[in-house]
């Protein structure tokens, strides 16, 4: 059977590969795991794969803590998290240090560590949303730290695979800063920390229109 169709040119992959949620939706450009312990698990990537340096944030978005919704319910949820790159793919590592419910909290409370969610930097958000909720995930977390569309979560209609974390083109700017410090690093200490991501957002001239 000929499964090459009008997606053929992508990479010359079948259309059943080209077809699938992640070319619909726009680029994964991160993967995001959940640890109990962002130190010990910066040192293993650093380590093991060279992926250094990492931008650590020791106390989450900011302080006072954002308020998020999980399954529809307000939850300050208080994280430490560091940033770091294969390549062009970005590495998240997040260590919840409260007991609030979060999709961090439900996975390590299930005994689970590692592979939590991809994210997607989408063109047009509204269509990610159509496209997720017809392949029947549900979206079960949302981050509100800036006026706009939320970094939402959506969980799978199935156990397998990770959340999908759909992230708004506004936070662009964002992602981008965190590339740009860490291609500035030349050596030395290969952990750059601040105390909040706004903290980090502020020193590098960041600012949402």
């Amino acid at each position: 059977m000929n499964t090459v169709g009008n997606n053929a040119g992508i990479a010359g992959l079948p259309e059943t590969v080209t077809g699938t949620l992640p070319h619909a939706l726009g680029p994964v450009t991160q993967l995001g795991f959940v640890v109990r312990d962002v130190e010990a698990a910066m040192q293993h990537w650093i380590n093991v794969f060279g992926a250094a340096p990492f931008l650590c944030i020791e106390n989450g978005p900011s302080r006072p803590l954002p308020v998020s919704y999980m399954r529809g319910e307000a939850s300050s949820v208080d994280i430490k998290f560091a940033l770091g790159y294969l390549g062009d793919l970005q590495i998240e590592l997040i260590e919840q240090r409260n007991s609030a419910p979060s999709p961090y909290r439900e996975f390590l409370d299930a005994g689970r560590e590692g592979l939590q969610h991809f994210d997607v930097q989408v063109n047009d958000y509204e269509k990610a949303v159509s496209l997720l909720k017809g392949a029947g995930y549900r979206s079960v977390y949302e981050i509100r730290v800036a006026e706009g569309l939320p970094i939402a979560y959506y969980e799978s209609p199935s156990f397998y695979g990770p959340m999908v974390e759909l992230v708004p083109p506004k936070w662009r700017k964002s992602r981008q800063a965190v590339r740009a410090a860490t291609r500035r690093w030349s050596g030395g200490d290969p952990i750059i920390r601040y105390d909040t991501y706004t903290d980090f957002l502020k020193a590098e001239g960041v600012v949402f229109a």
